[in-house]
């Protein structure tokens, strides 16, 4: 498969790599944008060779985008049953839980979808959106139910904005830090329409709108209706969920929110932010994980590799709110708890919108000294 299309005025190839010289291009741009740019550990794998690749990729579909001349974006999709996943993903989403839905009684299919990366002179052009729809169009073609994925916690509100859901544990990975386990439902056409997801055009044409799968989801994973995401609530909503964890107004209960007005606290913190649940002795932050967000603790207590105790309302962490910078503690929960996880990649398009806001939160937090001009935004 290779469609072309035109954006903003380039010819873009978009298609499915095939030969060995297209998938080393596309391992070589992974290195490159994960190492290099963002500044992943990336422990496990041989830098001398500066590419990255798995087991995954030997039976993925490597899906490209490619201007005349140079690849501009990427992203894998798995479709298998579940004998066909590594021990690693069944155990880590689950997937034995998913074997009773409906009536395949463990024959079904799902999909895994990994590895997207676009070039950042790319990242606001759409490519993504049309790599994403492309997969949808497999996952339908192939009756695929569910599609998983994961990610860093200050990438969440982009992929919930797709219309994933999350439901089960984070977990520690040596390479890329915390993560956070998704899952999207391709039948739910309702969740899209409530996310506004980039994928409802070709859900409509591709798929028959039903609740089932949505039910059985709810019955099987009870909590998953409790995570509060933006994209689902009002900024209000949001707000008081906020206020409730705090038990305080949170503009007054966190620091970098002083001095700024209720109305502009709330558009910056449903705008930019996450709300990640942690449970005891779980791994938050490991000291060299690359910082792309500020953290901003709101329930339940954290402990330093020093010792030290953060408390409802205190950030944590080095600062990446606005430059991509390297943790150099660890931080673990020392009891279950909720984080407001503020997102890099959204604060510039805050920042854009609203600068008098966001000039606002940034002298709150060059006063407690912890941001760093030493790294710098690729985005």
């Amino acid at each position: 498969m290779t469609n072309v299309v035109n954006l903003s005025d380039k010819s873009l190839t978009i298609g499915i790599a095939t030969t060995p010289q297209e998938k080393k291009e596309i391992f070589r741009f992974r290195y490159h944008v994960y190492a290099k740019e963002i500044g992943h550990r990336l422990a496990s794998i041989d830098h001398r060779k500066e590419m990255l690749c798995d087991e995954l990729d030997e039976g993925g579909i490597l899906l490209y985008a490619k201007t005349e001349t140079n690849l501009v974006g990427t992203l894998r999709v798995n479709i298998g049953y579940l004998q066909d996943f590594p021990p690693y993903i069944v155990r880590n989403f689950l997937l034995d839980r998913f074997q009773n839905f409906n009536s395949y009684n463990g024959s079904q299919l799902y999909a895994y979808n990994s590895k997207g990366i676009i070039s950042s002179n790319y990242r606001r052009s759409g490519i993504h959106h049309l790599l994403e729809e492309i997969s949808y169009k497999l996952y339908c073609d192939n009756h695929v139910h569910f599609s998983f994925g994961n990610c860093n916690s200050y990438l969440l509100p982009f992929h919930e904005r797709y219309g994933y859901r999350r439901y089960t544990r984070n977990w520690a990975d040596p390479d890329y830090g915390l993560q956070v386990p998704l899952v999207l439902l391709i039948d739910d056409i309702a969740h899209l329409q409530t996310v506004n997801s980039p994928m409802l055009n070709v859900a409509y044409n591709r798929t028959v709108p039903n609740d089932q799968t949505r039910k059985w989801f709810y019955r099987e994973f009870p909590e998953a209706a409790k995570v509060i995401s933006n994209r689902a609530v009002t900024e209000d909503a949001y707000w008081a969920y906020l206020r409730k964890c705090l038990q305080h107004s949170p503009h007054k209960a966190i620091p970098v929110l002083h001095g700024i007005p209720e109305s502009a606290a709330k558009k910056f913190v449903h705008s930019c932010g996450a709300i990640l649940k942690c449970h005891t002795g779980e791994p938050i932050i490991t000291c060299r994980d690359s910082g792309n967000e500020l953290n901003i603790l709101l329930a339940g207590r954290l402990e330093t590799s020093d010792g030290k105790y953060i408390l409802p309302g205190q950030f944590f962490g080095e600062v990446g709110l606005v430059n991509r910078t390297k943790h150099t503690s660890n931080v673990f929960a020392s009891t279950d708890g909720e984080i407001l996880v503020l997102s890099f990649q959204y604060f510039k398009k805050f920042s854009n919108t609203y600068p008098d806001i966001s000039r606002k939160i940034l002298q709150n937090l060059a006063a407690t000294g912890s941001l760093k001009s030493e790294t710098s935004s690729s985005f």
